[in-house]
């Protein structure tokens, strides 16, 4: 089956906070992947939190997107 590429898409410039929240949703992927079960202090919150700051950092680009709705175009091309 083959890949339906981007949907959405921002006409003109992409908002500064979804560009941050992008590159924070990637720092916290990677770091979930690489980063063992610690055992003491922050790391250990981090390790027990992390998928929750995942969530999180997903629906405030939702937000970002339905705050900029007038600035977000849907692509019906396929």
């Amino acid at each position: 089956m083959p890949g339906a590429g981007h949907r959405f898409y921002f006409v003109g410039k992409v908002p500064f906070p979804f560009s941050v929240l992008a590159c924070l949703l990637f720092v916290n992927t990677f770091l979930m992947l690489l980063l063992p079960k610690a055992t003491v202090g922050i790391l250990r919150w981090y390790g027990d939190n992390s998928v929750a700051i995942q969530f999180v950092l997903l629906a405030l680009l939702a937000a970002v997107m339905v705050i900029s709705r007038k600035r977000v175009r849907w692509s019906g091309q396929k």
